[in-house]
């Protein structure tokens, strides 16, 4: 054989063996080489914190309460607007975590939780113009004080239901607040599961929850509410299509018509980012993951087509860093 042949066999070999490491350098690269979707905002000012509870009015976010890396409760509360982190008037309720919180006609509202020594029913209300507190009336004396409830606002009316009791009695009910009467009244659920650390998110009149833990399982159903009734949308979980999304503690926040849900606990804290879209009613995860600190119980806005996330926790660490995520995928 000649020099030449020689020469084509070695190329040819050489050829091969680097056509095969790239191939298993794709396989095996788990490197996210996509758009960057999240950035650094402003970090919290506040105590590093998680189980905070949240509401917005127009593009301003407002976080308030939460459990601290001491394992304390915190009644302070902070506007978020244009990138900068305020103190507010404090939170005149006992010091909780797992309260919710939601927004309606200007004012913003927080109630429920848990204070470190009983599951709370109790409401307040916050008017940003003058920075004050007013109570208002609680959950109905036949409704049951709970912590990890979910909240959401529908039209002219609020609607707040699931959690879990003191003795961990997961819950399924929901009541519907009139803020024009201050009362609050009963309404069914179709779920499937109770849960306690469901998540919400609300887009154009619908809303929809899902997610969770109920007896030590992660419930797969997923439904919308416009304000009358209930219904089964995909479900969150799907082995035949190998997604599963089912997790608690989770945060949310909308862009456009999409809802996105990020991160979250499923024997550990998440940093993965799910986007569920209604008109398709369909779940994928091509987006970015937080780029540090997974976490759950973190509180989340929707600003100006973006989405914030800050605070949260990871195990027994807390977090103050805010991030801004950006739909680039």
């Amino acid at each position: 054989m000649n020099k030449k042949s020689w020469l084509c066999i070695i190329l040819a070999c050489a050829f091969t063996l680097s056509a095969f490491n790239s191939c298993k350098k794709d396989e095996d690269d788990t490197t996210d080489d996509g758009p960057t979707e999240w950035v650094k905002a402003s970090a919290f000012d506040g105590d590093p914190r998680s189980a905070a509870a949240s509401f917005q009015i127009d593009n301003t976010g407002y976080l308030a309460t939460g459990i601290l890396s001491t394992n304390e409760r915190t009644n302070d509360a902070w506007s978020f607007k244009n990138n900068i982190w305020t103190r507010i008037a404090d939170f005149p309720g006992a010091p909780r975590n797992g309260a919710v919180g939601f927004a309606i006609n200007g004012k913003g509202y927080i109630g429920l939780g848990y204070d470190g020594t009983d599951v709370l029913k109790d409401f307040y209300k916050y008017d940003p113009e003058t920075n004050t507190w007013t109570q208002v009336a609680s959950l109905p004396a036949n409704a049951e004080a709970r912590y990890g409830a979910v909240a959401f606002t529908l039209g002219n009316y609020a609607y707040v239901g699931l959690g879990a009791t003191k003795t961990q009695k997961t819950l399924k009910d929901f009541y519907r607040y009139d803020p024009n009467t201050d009362t609050w009244e009963s309404i069914g659920s179709e779920f499937k599961n109770k849960r306690v650390n469901a998540f919400a998110f609300v887009i154009g009149n619908k809303a929809y929850v899902g997610g969770g833990l109920d007896n030590n399982q992660y419930p797969e159903d997923f439904y919308s509410f416009d304000g009358q009734n209930w219904n089964e949308e995909t479900p969150l979980k799907d082995t035949e299509l190998s997604y599963d999304l089912t997790r608690q503690s989770a945060s949310t926040f909308v862009i456009g018509n999409y809802g996105f849900v990020v991160g979250g606990k499923k024997s550990g804290a998440m940093g993965n980012v799910w986007r569920y879209d209604p008109a398709s009613k369909t779940w994928e995860s091509k987006h970015q993951a937080l780029p540090q600190n997974s976490r759950e119980g973190a509180v989340a806005f929707s600003i100006d087509g973006k989405g914030y996330l800050t605070t949260g926790a990871n195990g027994t660490t807390k977090f103050d860093d805010t991030w801004v995520f950006t739909m680039l995928r």
